[in-house]
């Protein structure tokens, strides 16, 4: 039994509708796909951390003084912090204070341990000497993650 030419037209019709439907149904799945992509990347800048390590000196009091400040959107979790002077590394403040010859002039100094959680808009001095001198030969590494465990690192040169 041969198919008349209006029965033709309709299974082509179907046809066409039906591969229509296959390519409409993959492109939205694309779109979905990248939508979710842009969700995910605006929920990590939501709760990025961004530390920054800043050096005032109070030339009136005569002071140092090295604060660590979360400026970013979400907790840091500090990972690792390197103190190092003229090239050797410490694993405190205490002994390389001492290195430099600034162990009468501490005022306050504060240590992050690994694991420590900076929250979002938290400034807190890290370290403050009296002393004029500026140039120690101090550096300071810390390396932090965001809660999706993406590292980044800040440092500062004394």
């Amino acid at each position: 039994m041969s198919m008349s030419k209006g029965e033709k037209v309709t299974q082509f019709a179907v046809v066409t509708i039906a591969l229509c439907a296959v390519v409409v149904s993959l492109w939205q799945g694309r779109i979905s796909q990248r939508q979710l992509e842009i969700a995910v990347e605006h929920n990590k800048l939501t709760v990025k951390p961004y530390l920054e390590l800043i050096k005032s000196i109070d030339g009136s009091e005569g002071t140092l003084e090295i604060m660590l400040s979360n400026q970013g959107y979400g907790p840091a979790v500090i990972k690792n912090v390197k103190l190092s002077h003229e090239g050797k590394i410490y694993d405190a403040w205490n002994p390389l204070l001492a290195a430099a010859n600034e162990g009468n002039n501490i005022r306050q100094i504060y240590n992050y341990d690994p694991n420590s959680v900076v929250a979002p808009g938290v400034d807190r001095v890290i370290l403050r000497l009296k002393t004029p001198q500026t140039n120690k030969g101090i550096a300071i590494v810390m390396t932090y993650e965001s809660i999706y465990n993406e590292l980044d690192s800040v440092s500062i040169s004394f």
